[in-house]
């Protein structure tokens, strides 16, 4: 053996062990900083996500507030607008009313001829006893889903001459299914009205539904002659007003309504017969 190998075993020996000695500093000394440095990262992202979560939700909320009070606004221009027409066009043909004409025989075949002009309602049948099943219950069973609840909500878009005090607006949690059946035929039924106008079939809806006995929305659409498409895709708006009707127990007016027809599409004496509640644009609304 040369002299210069123990030498250099003990170099290779004392290598050795600096390199123990620096990872065991590294370890006991360094790497927990690291940890900590990372831990701290890891704090500060969490809390940024929540505080961009709470900050959607309050933007939501705060969007939600703005479409209600943006709705009320144009609800009552509307009608104002509606009421000052009436007013003028009483003003105008109270002067000029025609006294009564006396009885003749030509007068019952006039009258006949006038109500064979009345026209099949776009909502349910014009027919007392189709209306009349509304209200009853059937033979299947209470989707348990659907549960309903009072919000005691009075939040209401328009004011009418009639409010009913008692009146009370009622949540629904609906499925999945029932949400986007209730989504078309709001886009079916009232597309072309508007918040309010959606807002109004939808409480009509959701009052028919918390009064009657009904397995689904489909079969309460089905049941009360809802004819509107359910093809098109929903609106924001239609989403928007389903949530405020049925999650929030929200209602357009204070009082119960059951039915509707659009005067401009055809006449209804039957529905006129009923309790009126009020009138948006051209659609009547009534309770039984």
């Amino acid at each position: 053996m040369s002299k210069t190998t123990p030498h250099l075993f003990r170099r290779i020996v004392l290598i050795g062990l600096c390199v123990t000695l620096l990872m065991t500093a590294y370890t006991l000394i360094l790497a927990p900083g690291v940890g900590a440095a990372s831990d701290a990262t890891k704090t500060e992202t969490k809390i940024e996500n929540n505080e961009n979560t709470v900050s959607n939700e309050d933007a939501l909320l705060t969007k939600r507030a703005n479409t209600i009070d943006e709705a009320k606004k144009e609800a009552q221009e509307v009608v104002s607008e509606q009421r000052a027409l009436l007013e003028e066009k009483a003003a105008t043909e109270a002067p000029t009313e025609a006294p009564a004409a006396p009885a003749t025989q030509s007068q019952p075949a006039s009258t006949a001829s006038s109500e064979s002009h009345e026209t099949p309602v776009p909502v349910a049948s014009s027919n007392e006893s189709s209306y009349a099943s509304s209200n009853t219950s059937d033979d299947e069973s209470y989707d348990e889903e659907n549960t309903i609840s009072a919000s005691g909500s009075g939040d209401y878009l328009l004011d009418i001459d009639n409010p009913d005090y008692n009146y009370v607006g009622y949540s629904v949690s609906l499925s999945d299914e029932d949400r986007d059946m209730a989504e078309r035929i709001l886009m079916g039924e009232a597309g072309g009205e508007g918040y309010i106008g959606m807002a109004l079939v939808a409480q009509c809806i959701r009052d028919t539904y918390v009064n009657g006995s009904y397995s689904s929305i489909a079969q309460l659409l089905k049941q009360n002659g809802y004819y509107g498409s359910t093809s098109i895709a929903p609106s924001e708006t239609a989403k928007e007003v389903v949530n405020f009707i049925f999650d929030q127990g929200g209602s357009a007016v204070q009082h119960n309504i059951r039915i509707f027809y659009a005067t401009n599409m055809c006449s209804s004496s039957w529905h006129e017969a009923q309790e009126f509640v009020v009138q948006y644009n051209y659609v009547r609304f009534f309770n039984y």
